[in-house]
């Protein structure tokens, strides 16, 4: 049965990151924070009080109606020693990318499940952080955003906040209509097994480095890796592009009669914001479209395994392409890599 990349991906993500967690211990930091408050003559608890105090007020700007802040009040003072580099007022990556946070947002999922808030924009495109309870939630909450007479799902390539948890990263929102001056965010917890936590959310607006920069040499894929069975997939062709340049790769090679495996993945500030789709001898696979991966590792390789059907027999060949695309214009301006490579099955 075909696997999904994405499906994946996401799973090999979710069983590695355990291992990296640790347990927050929230009640220990809660009764540090008030015990450092009553030592003010102590160093470290004043370098303490100053960063809460530094957090608070990034929350207090934020567009929150009265209502809001009282519930903030209510819940007790933030947990400043975990997360405040989380949701930083202003950070630049690698690529010359500036983000400027716009709103803060809370979502005390133990009384509530769903927050929502405005937020004045300029037109520049949107992100959004999350200062998450864990690094691996086994729940994201769901990121809407409301019109007067409709409501969609606000985050691309993919509606889902992992990303913003897995890698301490912003997530990109779809675009708003142009003219849009003000926008009604909603956050809903979805119903989950896992005991409900407090998330904290930052809305970033950000803007693409004036000249765009040279990026960096893409990472050469596998020459041969193992599969879940044991078996060994080798590599057969590959090819890497610099985007935006070039948006696509196509792949000929002899078709066996196997199911090839296939591996994409972007480098540099592209890597999981793009949306990706695969096409098998010109048919779309509409059930592979997702975001184009990280670069591999030595303890992540997300691949496909693509089906037999529309592959012809022994002596043929199989084409595979590659398409990498943004509804968001700026990301013309961001340097990046796609990488393709295909795999010989074993069986």
């Amino acid at each position: 049965m075909p696997v999904s990349r994405q499906d994946l991906h996401d799973l090999l993500e979710e069983r590695s990151r355990p291992a990296l967690e640790r347990p927050v211990p929230w009640g220990r930091l809660r009764t540090r924070t008030r015990a450092a408050r009553r030592r003010r003559l102590v160093a470290v608890a004043v370098a303490g009080a100053a960063a809460a105090s530094v957090v608070v007020a990034g929350m207090l700007v934020a567009p929150w109606s009265p209502a809001q802040v009282a519930q903030l009040r209510e819940a007790g003072p933030p947990i400043t020693a975990v997360s405040p580099h989380l949701l930083p007022a202003s950070f630049e990556e690698p690529d010359g990318t500036v983000y400027h946070r716009i709103a803060t947002a809370t979502l005390d999922a133990p009384k509530k499940s769903e927050v929502t808030f405005e937020v004045k924009v300029s037109g520049k495109p949107l992100a959004i952080m999350a200062s998450c309870p864990s690094r691996a939630p086994s729940a994201v909450p769901h990121v809407t955003v409301e019109k007067p007479v409709e409501r969609w799902a606000a985050l691309t390539p993919v509606p889902s906040l992992s990303a913003a948890c897995t890698s301490n990263r912003p997530v990109d929102v779809i675009p708003l209509p142009a003219g849009t001056r003000q926008a009604t965010f909603s956050i809903t917890m979805p119903k989950s097994w896992e005991q409900p936590k407090a998330w904290r959310f930052g809305v970033y607006e950000w803007t693409p480095p004036s000249t765009m920069k040279t990026p960096a040499p893409p990472v050469a894929p596998p020459k041969a890796f193992g599969g879940p069975s044991g078996d060994e997939y080798r590599l057969v062709a590959t090819r890497s592009v610099t985007w935006p340049a070039t948006r696509e790769v196509t792949l000929t090679v002899p078709a066996t009669g196997r199911a090839p495996v296939l591996m994409v993945y972007c480098g540099d500030g592209i890597a999981r914001r793009l949306s990706e789709e695969i096409f098998v001898n010109g048919r779309l696979e509409k059930e592979l479209r997702g975001d184009c991966a990280a670069p591999p590792t030595t303890h992540s390789q997300g691949y496909t395994v693509l089906g037999r059907k529309n592959l012809p027999g022994p002596g043929g060949t199989a084409t595979i392409k590659v398409r990498v695309s943004s509804p968001i214009p700026e990301y013309e301006r961001r340097p990046g890599t796609l990488t393709v490579a295909v795999y010989d099955s074993p069986r």
